[in-house]
């Protein structure tokens, strides 16, 4: 059994670098990271990544080191954000797209390649909970283990628009989780609402970036709930289907309510590895909504 995190896709503003390098969040969870062009999503990133590079030349960015300083001080704390669970009405498949795409954002740092000499935009997943700003993502999205310098880090909506990451309100390891705080120069965004909680059974939508196609929706259902042995957090799978950049993706009802963020994948073979077998089964696994509430505070 191996557990990969689905983080960072590296994105090659100019197409002209095919370096592969490896991202690690722990030693068990190695990942192999390769530049591979999806379709319709090449103009999406070179845009995104151009203005990257004007705002990180620019000096009209907030350091990665400083958003580090903000990880270790807000480690596992309350983020203090106010929301409020509000109800929706159940929403048809196409509806759902629309919903979803507003709210999801494209998240990446910008880094310079060891192998030539243009501007890279990793990419993960992330999602808006408050229309001042706030999003989530994963806490291995803004922590990554992989040796590489980042400039900084921002986050992309569907219209193309960059946000600078300007802080990090809440971090926590254990429940892969980190919320931030993006500038929006007041910009109001479309924020998702939270559920209460998470019902195994229950129909669910993904969306994210996997493999570089951007605002990808998936459907399934949670089928079952489970304490992690690692981490000692609770987690849950789901039969949507998600891969490598969708790290941090939001996971809905069939009402549009928030009840997981993507996490991570598991991978089971006959004979117990690779090596010895065929993959037997890919488990999706997902942070439920219920651990990221401790996180928030509700709105009277």
């Amino acid at each position: 059994m191996k557990i990969h995190y689905i983080i960072y896709l590296l994105i090659v503003v100019f197409n002209s670098c095919n370096s592969t390098k490896s991202v690690s969040e722990d030693n068990d969870a190695l990942i192999e990271i390769v530049d591979d062009k999806a379709e319709n999503a090449s103009e999406f990133v070179k845009a995104a990544s151009k203005e990257v590079d004007r705002l990180v030349a620019a000096n009209e960015h907030t350091p990665f080191e400083k958003l580090k300083d903000d990880r270790v001080k807000n480690f596992e704390v309350n983020s203090g954000v106010e929301l409020a669970h509000t109800k929706l009405g159940k929403k048809t498949g196409n509806q759902m797209y629309y919903h979803l795409q507003k709210s999801t954002l494209y998240i990446g740092s910008s880094y310079l390649c060891d192998k030539c000499p243009n501007v890279h935009l990793s990419a993960a997943s992330g999602f808006v909970i408050h229309e001042d700003g706030v999003i989530v993502t994963n806490y291995h999205v803004i922590a990554p283990r992989n040796g590489i310098k980042y400039d900084g880090l921002f986050a992309v909506d569907h219209e193309g628009t960059v946000y600078v990451v300007t802080e990090v309100l809440s971090a926590s390891k254990s429940n892969d989780l980190a919320i931030l705080k993006v500038e929006t120069n007041g910009k109001k965004l479309n924020a998702l609402t939270l559920a209460e909680n998470e019902l195994v059974g229950e129909d669910v939508y993904m969306m994210g970036h996997p493999f570089k196609n951007t605002f990808f929706m998936t459907k399934g259902i949670i089928s079952r709930k489970y304490v992690s042995s690692k981490k000692a957090q609770p987690r849950m799978s789901i039969t949507a289907e998600f891969g490598l950049g969708a790290s941090g993706g939001p996971v809905v009802n069939d009402s549009g309510q928030l009840v997981g963020v993507v996490s991570a994948t598991r991978a089971h073979y006959t004979g117990g590895s690779k090596q010895k077998g065929d993959l037997q089964l890919l488990i999706k696994v997902v942070v439920p909504v219920s651990q990221l509430n401790k996180y928030i505070k509700e709105k009277v």
